[in-house]
């Protein structure tokens, strides 16, 4: 997946600097909080950072902070 999008950084449920452990906290987070929302892994594309948020609060104007989709949960 390299699907470019937006989120605000201040709307990331958690992040890291390695994907394997960005990874293992989405599936603790999608296990301890059951939600139909979809989550994602998100690398930034300034400085690496790989963050994690729900995939329905992308912005849709460009605005924010660019981030390239890694994984979907």
């Amino acid at each position: 997946m390299n699907e470019a999008v937006f989120f605000n950084p201040g709307d990331a449920i958690a992040s890291s600097h390695d994907f394997k452990e960005a990874r293992r906290s989405a599936q603790i987070i999608k296990a301890e909080r059951p939600t139909g929302r979809q989550i994602v892994i998100a690398e930034n594309d300034k400085n690496g950072v790989y963050a994690i948020y729900y995939a329905d609060s992308a912005k849709q104007n460009h605005a924010g902070e660019a981030y390239h989709i890694k994984d979907k949960i």
